[in-house]
């Protein structure tokens, strides 16, 4: 089976390893992430500690700086390899410019949930101060649109909960779960992992995801 073409996958991609490579600079990564990175105090509305910074990305685009950030070339290359092995398969099928879309609004699903866990200081949640980087916020809602529109099997009713309701439930439970014991496991490897990011932008790809579909063939 040839492998589908997927040039917007393929351009972030590109751009996300471009941006990595460059960062290997040590200053230029501190600097990249201190201004572009998802600290949930400054979705707070407090930039106070930031004043000594020459140049702050504006808050409300954080979110999206903060998904071309990452903690190394192998935490990029991690993530672009998920992105090339599912995104491709997603951008198929809602096309180029909704898949875009549906990668852009998971990046700031991401980023609300993971704001929202550190104010309501949820369990694994990062501190306020602590910032959140990575494109994984972004890649979950493809992945969330991904199982939606490629099951493994036919959906089936859980008791009175229908079929359409009972499969994303299903699948939101098994992410978050997954994610809650990535979180567990994480620490003792060294490792900080995001999971209300990974959990925000599944559900958020999951409930767009037949939307989405639906809008590119309106007018068939």
């Amino acid at each position: 089976m040839q492998f589908p073409r997927g040039p917007v996958t393929n351009a972030l991609v590109v751009i996300n390893l471009v941006i990595a490579l460059l960062l290997l600079v040590p200053r230029w990564w501190e600097y990249a992430v201190i201004s572009g990175g998802l600290w949930p105090i400054r979705l707070s509305g407090d930039s106070s500690q930031f004043e000594a910074i020459s140049f702050l990305v504006p808050t409300f685009l954080t979110p999206l700086t903060a998904a071309f950030l990452h903690g190394g070339l192998m935490h990029a290359i991690l993530n672009m390899l998920m992105l090339l092995l599912i995104g491709k398969m997603v951008e198929r099928v809602l096309g180029g410019g909704i898949y875009l879309f549906l990668y852009l609004v998971g990046a700031y699903a991401a980023a609300g949930t993971e704001w929202l866990a550190a104010v309501m200081q949820w369990p694994m949640s990062a501190d306020m101060m602590a910032p959140a980087i990575g494109a994984s916020g972004a890649i979950s809602a493809i992945i969330g649109a991904y199982v939606l529109l490629f099951p493994n099997a036919q959906p089936k009713a859980w008791g009175p909960i229908p079929a359409n309701i009972a499969r994303p439930l299903h699948l939101t439970l098994a992410w978050v779960a997954l994610n809650l014991a990535l979180g567990f496991v994480g620490p003792g490897l060294g490792i900080g992992i995001a999971i209300w990011s990974h959990i925000g932008g599944f559900v958020a790809g999951l409930f767009l995801a037949r939307p989405l579909l639906l809008w590119r063939y309106r007018k068939a």
